[in-house]
């Protein structure tokens, strides 16, 4: 598994489907040695096949992880630093936003939360932990919807008060734009660049499973929204990601709308707002993790 010691390595979250999928092709065809995550074995191996065919590399792999989980990101990053040694490009390209209604994990988080910020959250700083040197590149995919939240970023994290999918996939991802700029700063002068991209729309199968109930307030306009999504190419959405991975020189700490580097709004460039995103990031895989604990416990005990 381990590639050669002159070429680089990329991990993929979600690189099975979709961007990832359209971003691990390019890499692969630019000499990178990809491994991407997916969650279902047999769509997981039809993608790595059609990935290997596509960039002509048959070095190719896959970890199969749940992306709500944290013990499976956990297990992404042991399986990553044991089997590969070293990782270049760190890609956290998970994401979705496909809860209509309120769920949570295994693990007792809110779904929306665990996928795109916790479980993200969870992945990079083991791999920070036990690697013997970070990634040179760590990309957060993101998303513009993250512009949407106007209220607290910590507030009713877990959505039990006030439940809309796609508001709650923005603070998500909001969360996570905190958490690049807070990572950016905590490995200044390691040669290390961080930065959180949206690479815009694209028609993909998070996307297509989208339902009004989960957009409700683009239900009276479904058929164009639809229409509009159709026509957004996931190999396009992809090249921006792509750029930040490949690029030469790369300032950490930045934010790219698309492959155009845009500045964050004022409180989210707020050091104490970042680092609590850091500081509930961590609370929240404490909790996570004790809390699946707590149910083997539970379980155990009633079996006897």
């Amino acid at each position: 598994m381990t590639p050669g010691l002159d070429r680089r390595t990329a991990l993929i979250t979600g690189g099975t489907g979709g961007i990832g999928f359209e971003t691990a092709t390019a890499l692969a065809r630019a000499g990178v040695h990809v491994v991407v995550t997916g969650r279902h074995a047999e769509r997981g191996q039809r993608a790595l096949s059609q990935l290997r065919e596509r960039a002509g590399d048959e070095s190719a792999e896959l970890i199969l992880a749940d992306a709500l989980s944290i013990r499976d990101n956990l297990f992404v990053a042991q399986a990553t630093a044991r089997h590969v040694g070293r990782l270049d490009v760190l890609i956290n390209n998970v994401g979705g936003a496909g809860f209509a209604e309120r769920q949570e994990t295994s693990e007792g988080l809110e779904a929306t939360l665990a996928l795109n910020f916790v479980g993200p959250f969870a992945l990079t700083t083991e791999l920070l932990r036990i690697l013997p040197a970070p990634p040179r590149r760590i990309i957060n995919v993101v998303s513009s919807a993250f512009e949407m939240w106007r209220r607290d970023p910590f507030d009713d994290l877990d959505g039990r008060r006030d439940y809309v999918a796609l508001r709650m996939y923005g603070r998500a991802k909001l969360l996570s734009v905190l958490f690049t700029m807070a990572l950016a700063r905590r490995l200044e002068g390691r040669g290390v660049s961080v930065t959180a991209v949206n690479p815009g729309m694209a028609w993909t199968p998070g996307v297509a499973a989208l339902t009004p109930q989960v957009i409700p307030h683009w239900r009276y306009i479904w058929p164009l929204m639809r229409w509009i999504q159709r026509r957004a190419s996931a190999q396009s959405a992809a090249r921006s990601v792509v750029a930040l991975a490949t690029a030469e020189v790369l300032r950490s700490g930045a934010y790219y709308d698309g492959r155009r580097e845009k500045q964050l709004p004022t409180a989210l460039r707020d050091e104490a707002v970042q680092d609590r995103a850091w500081s509930i990031g961590e609370s929240l895989v404490t909790a996570a993790l004790s809390h699946r604990i707590g149910e083997i416990r539970a379980t155990r005990s009633a079996g006897g």
